[in-house]
């Protein structure tokens, strides 16, 4: 699509906004026609504005580049990874651990599930993305009573699960 300055037979300059498809070229709109100078620029200048506007075309303004690229970069409080989250904790739904009912248990096994290294790593990976400020030993504290309070009831939700497969 493009914008043409047609002389016309009279000597007035019409403005067309032409667009090429199919090897053939067919006129979309007519802006107007003009013999004065400034007129016509100012009709060329409303041709590629209106091609912008039926396209929905948007133009970036690189003229500040680094202060835009700044000034974005500043709006950003934190990054999360959340597609990681959303698949596996449907996948911890569906085996049927979410009857444990506690948000750490599911945060921590997703984590280790996503980000397999030691539990002092786990705590700087679960700081760093999910804004979770947990000291090493009350980590390893949480995993103390989870093994005595949980582990019949995760042993309980595995066999149901295999049930189900089987």
């Amino acid at each position: 699509m493009f914008v043409r300055k047609k002389k016309n037979k009279s000597g007035v300059i019409s403005v067309q906004v032409i667009d090429k498809s199919h090897s053939k070229y067919k006129v979309l709109k007519t802006i107007g026609s003009s013999s004065d100078i400034l007129e016509i620029e100012h009709l060329y200048q409303k041709g590629n504005n209106w091609i912008k506007s039926y396209t929905g075309l948007f133009e970036f303004d690189f003229t500040n580049e680094r202060e835009q690229t700044s000034q974005f970069l500043d709006n950003i409080d934190r990054i999360s990874v959340s597609g990681s989250d959303l698949l596996l904790g449907k996948l911890f739904d569906d085996i049927g651990f979410n009857k444990i009912a506690d948000d750490l248990f599911k945060i921590l096994v997703i984590s280790r599930l996503c980000y397999p290294v030691s539990k002092l790593k786990t705590t700087d990976y679960l700081l760093r993305y999910h804004s979770l400020d947990i000291d090493v030993q009350e980590f390893y504290r949480y995993l103390d009573k989870l093994h005595t309070t949980q582990k019949l009831v995760v042993q309980q939700i595995s066999y149901q699960h295999t049930l189900q497969i089987l």
